[in-house]
């Protein structure tokens, strides 16, 4: 039975696990289409609340109602009649798999598993969320942006990606991956809800006056414990966590999230990975949708066009003044496609730094690096900068694991963004990544030759 499968998935709580599961069915074509239906940003069943329906003793299988579904997606029965349609499918199923069906209609399968980690067990299954981001910096690429016209320079946000899927009058929002993003009636979603036209629009989610990492944090804690509350759970020490830690209320979080957007395309543009429209029509449609919506929650990403190499670095060395990361050089021609196209460049500060070991932290329980150091504390000689880089390879996992008594005190080369401050006004860095143990090297930099490797490499670029 399928509904005994997504059981046993979602009442195991580690991810691993729940893909070890999942790879014992893979082969269940049922449970596949299943997946399939639900997750699927390419189906849609245009019913917004299950009808009301009655038990029937005289059980129609499981495949035949996922036929039945075809007239709903395919629109060929809508409206009412599509309520009625989907009543008498139900009715005529067990309870388990009405379960199910309803499961597909509301497009959650409640198993805490998303496209990104199924398509892991069956590969290719459901369809990869686009995703277009930017090259790294490379000077030519940048010049050769600008050799083509009019460029436009845009700051690089830090927050919580998130694409707006507004269609048919309803409002979905994913994350890079595609995993749902779930913040109910917001100001930011009421919002979306103005918007005159179907579109999905690219942005990060913020919030204004609270340092991008903790803001990261208290934005995922809101999202967490909005799915706890739909589905029932109870989410009061949460809540109070949010509260303890943050000084901000669940209530208070929910209604500060800001949207800020940078491109917009159509619906079917971004499901087939791609459009041909050049950024600065797409970017000039986008302004005008926004100057139709009375609400602050959704705002446009600052941008200044620039023609030249120079203007583009002066804006860069501006925002790095002003204690942003960076900016992203587009082209005005540029269009729209899944991947990192070359008329889109990350102008972005990145330093390398001689780091002490001073702690170790495993991976998160239920992932295969549970058991595994994937993560160090390093601090500065001074111990003024205290940063916590990740991105070790399996080897170096391994390694460091089996030798941290050795490794206390020792150093590492790191690479980052440059000096930021974590939760408490205390030196950090940003985007903090592990490179190579030094064994040739006894003495980590500290804050004075880092703050002074930040101005040289700011003024190098």
């Amino acid at each position: 039975m399928i509904k005994q499968i997504l059981n046993e998935i979602s009442l195991e709580p580690g991810t691993n696990a729940k893909m070890d599961i999942l790879k014992k069915y893979k082969d269940n074509s049922l449970l596949k289409a299943v997946l399939y239906l639900a997750l699927s940003k390419r189906v849609k069943f245009y019913i917004k609340q299950l009808p009301k329906y009655p038990c029937n003793r005289e059980h129609m299988p499981l495949q035949w109602a996922l036929e039945k579904l075809e007239d709903l997606s395919n629109r060929e029965v809508t409206g009412n009649a599509a309520l009625d349609y989907l009543k008498s499918i139900l009715s005529s199923l067990g309870s388990d798999d009405a379960y199910v069906i309803e499961r597909i209609i509301e497009k959650d399968l409640k198993i805490g598993m998303g496209g990104t980690n199924i398509n892991k067990v069956i590969p290719k299954l459901i369809e990869k969320t686009p995703y277009m981001g930017a090259s790294s910096f490379k000077e030519q690429l940048a010049k050769d942006i600008l050799a083509s016209g009019v460029a436009y320079s845009q700051i690089k946000m830090d927050g919580r990606y998130c694409n707006a899927i507004i269609e048919d009058g309803e409002v979905y929002l994913e994350s890079r991956s595609g995993e749902e993003t779930y913040i109910p009636m917001s100001n930011m979603v009421h919002a979306l809800y103005q918007f005159p036209k179907d579109c999905v629009l690219n942005g990060e989610l913020t919030i204004d006056g609270i340092d991008r990492n903790e803001s990261n944090g208290i934005i995922n804690s809101v999202i967490s414990i909005s799915k706890k509350l739909r589905d029932g759970v109870d989410a009061e020490k949460d809540k109070q966590h949010i509260l303890d830690r943050h000084g901000i209320s669940y209530e208070e979080a929910l209604e500060q999230i800001k949207f800020t957007v940078w491109d917009m395309v159509q619906v079917e543009e971004y499901l087939d990975g791609k459009s041909k429209i050049d950024y600065a029509s797409r970017l000039m449609t986008l302004t005008e949708y926004l100057s139709s919506i009375e609400n602050d929650s959704i705002r446009l990403i600052e941008s200044k066009k620039v023609k030249t190499y120079a203007e583009a670095m002066a804006h860069f060395q501006e925002a790095l003044a002003r204690g942003e990361e960076g900016t992203i050089l587009k082209s005005s021609i540029g269009t729209w496609k899944d991947g990192k196209p070359k008329w889109q460049v990350k102008m972005k500060l990145e330093m390398d730094l001689d780091m002490k070991i001073v702690g170790f932290n495993y991976g998160t329980r239920g992932t295969k690096n549970e058991h595994l150091i994937s993560s160090l504390n390093v601090e500065s000689s001074c111990g003024l900068v205290k940063t916590r880089p990740t991105g070790i390879n399996e080897a170096d996992m391994k390694y460091i694991t089996e030798n941290q008594e050795k490794l206390l005190g020792s150093v590492i080369s790191m690479k980052c963004s440059g000096l930021s401050h974590d939760n408490e006004g205390n030196y950090s860095t940003l985007h903090p990544v592990f490179k190579v143990i030094r064994d040739d090297k006894y003495e980590a930099n500290s804050l004075d030759e880092i703050e002074k490797i930040e101005q040289m490499v700011k003024t190098l670029i």
